[in-house]
């Protein structure tokens, strides 16, 4: 055996073979935070309750939600709640929550379709003292809670001490402008 052939022959034992999958990194969780809402949250796809008046800018969030196989979770219940364009929560514990914009809902759920497809009309996210922009989110299956996590704007992480690397894994980049800005995340379970 030459020197090519055997090089050759060990290479495939030491190097990662092209068909291997790559590992698929499950999305981090984060804190619930202090303003999950107090009353269950209904399900409503649309948070915009009206647009004309409303303080801030409608964005489409969308996305799918699959395992680290890459299938498709049908059925899961996916929660997002945020505060108004103003910074302010629908929440009892929120110092001046009756300025809350009434124009927008705060909090709303959906269930993910036969391709694991999830689809929100909601309010681009802003920031609040000291808070980058996020919007909080909470997978459930049944009664089973799956993850809790926040999604923030591509670049806007902040840069509190305890916000952690995990937001690297947790940014989306929206798209168009206008009424028409679109923001795509997936999530990624292992269940």
């Amino acid at each position: 055996m030459n020197r090519r052939h055997f090089l050759a022959l060990w290479s495939v034992f030491f190097v990662k073979p092209l068909w291997a999958k790559t590992p698929v990194v499950a999305t981090p969780s984060q804190a619930e935070g202090p303003f999950y809402p107090v009353t269950p949250i209904p399900l409503r796809a649309n948070l915009v309750l009206q647009e004309e008046g409303l303080a801030g800018e409608p964005i489409d969030l969308l996305g799918r939600v699959i395992n680290t196989d890459g299938q498709a979770l049908s059925g899961v219940k996916v929660e997002i709640w945020q505060c108004d364009g103003n910074g302010v929560y629908d929440h009892p514990l929120q110092p001046n929550t009756e300025a809350f914009d009434r124009h927008f809902a705060g909090f709303g759920a959906v269930e993910t379709d036969s391709n694991g497809q999830y689809r929100f009309r909601t309010l681009y996210p802003v920031p609040y003292t000291g808070r980058p922009p996020h919007i909080h989110v909470k997978l459930w299956r049944g009664n089973k809670e799956l993850l809790t996590t926040q999604l923030y704007l591509k670049g806007q992480t902040g840069n509190e001490w305890w916000g952690g690397r995990e937001r690297q894994h947790l940014q989306f980049d929206p798209v168009g402008s206008g009424k028409d800005k679109v923001g795509n995340f997936d999530f990624i379970l292992s269940v």
